[in-house]
């Protein structure tokens, strides 16, 4: 009887080790990938702020100055990074690409211009007159191992104390049609008077 009850005892340890094995598995099972999907949602979260933090890097970056926008090259082959160690800002050569180090994983970043056009109501649309005070800026972030990249856009417009204070009209008559940046040139007119002081214009007023 006592070899009997030491064989029941070594069968119900067998049995009850491999109902452990069969529990352990079944929570490895799935723990894994629910510790992946966290895993994933975290470098998510850092890719998409990080792709935040230069969009709006970028806008305050045209408000300081628009003109530094308006000289960089439109299409989403032109990628640039701002280089924000000092102040003002820089850009990055164009095609380039930024890597940020974040613990242990290496996420990417950049941003792209492209051109806006309007209609004659103002209204943005994909052709029309070219409107030089408004920029789409695109940023594409995604880290090295993820997925593809992912992009968020935004529509930015020069501010009010950006615009263009014109000081030298000693280019004369001749400019037509909007220009994208400032000269010393004035569209054709009469009773106009560049010449008497250099860099100014006067306007004669027949009768006075």
């Amino acid at each position: 009887m006592e070899r009997s009850r030491s064989g029941q005892s070594l069968v119900e340890v067998l049995i009850a080790v491999a109902i452990g094995a069969i529990l352990i598995t079944a929570a490895i099972a799935l723990i894994v990938p629910s510790l992946s999907s966290n895993m994933q949602a975290a470098k998510v979260q850092v890719a998409s702020s990080l792709g935040k933090e230069l969009i709006d890097n970028v806008r305050v970056w045209s408000e300081g100055n628009w003109s530094n926008l308006l000289a960089l090259a439109t299409g989403s082959a032109k990628t640039y990074f701002l280089n924000t160690g000092s102040s003002p800002y820089t850009t990055s050569s164009v095609g380039s690409i930024q890597s940020v180090t974040v613990g242990t994983t290496t996420y990417r970043r950049y941003f792209y211009l492209s051109d806006v056009y309007r209609d004659i109501l103002g209204n943005i649309t994909s052709t029309g007159a070219y409107d030089p005070s408004t920029k789409q800026v695109t940023v594409g972030y995604s880290w090295l191992g993820g997925p593809a990249t992912n992009t968020m856009s935004i529509f930015i417009v020069r501010a009010m104390h950006n615009i263009v204070a014109q000081d030298d009209w000693s280019g004369g008559s001749g400019q037509s049609g909007p220009e994208t940046s400032s000269n010393n040139q004035f569209a054709s007119s009469t009773n106009i008077d560049y010449t008497t002081t250099t860099g100014s214009i006067y306007v004669s007023i027949p009768g006075y």
